[in-house]
């Protein structure tokens, strides 16, 4: 059973299980984050597919659960603006990221409008930790953390 705070006029409500789930992967190897443009940071879990987003939001992958293959889907490219959840009296947004019970919702803005999911299962953080030989230590966090080639 979740608690109920009040912060003003916000309320926070604590419940099970953690609405985002949190994964590291751990690497070693070379300075600088390769294919940093296509990491996977967020995924947003349905009955059926998985859609795999970067830093920015930008969906990135979809992937069909059934199957376990990347599929072409019109949500690629699209951005994830958060999650909603319809109720009799009211819409009820969660943001950035949906969480389990919501539909996530995505941006389309060269259609200027909104796609929803299905019902969100589960939604993972993945949060990269990258080990830099210290030979390759000496550079700046803007040179290990670049997506630029140099």
């Amino acid at each position: 059973m979740g608690s109920e705070h009040e912060f003003g006029d916000e309320k926070t409500a604590a419940t099970l299980p953690p609405f985002v789930e949190v994964e590291m992967v751990y690497q070693t190897g070379n300075a600088g984050m390769v294919n940093a443009a296509r990491w996977q940071t967020f995924e947003v879990w349905t009955r059926n597919r998985i859609y795999c987003c970067d830093w920015t939001m930008k969906c990135v992958q979809v992937i069909d659960r059934l199957s376990d293959k990347a599929v072409d889907h019109e949500l690629l490219g699209a951005r994830l603006a958060g999650g909603q959840s319809q109720h009799d009296d009211a819409l009820e947004i969660t943001y950035p990221v949906p969480r389990p019970g919501n539909e996530a919702v995505f941006e389309r803005p060269e259609r200027k409008g909104y796609i929803t999911t299905s019902t969100v299962l589960r939604v993972v953080l993945r949060v990269r930790v990258l080990t830099v030989p210290h030979d390759l230590g000496k550079q700046t966090w803007d040179e290990v953390t670049s997506t630029k080639k140099p």
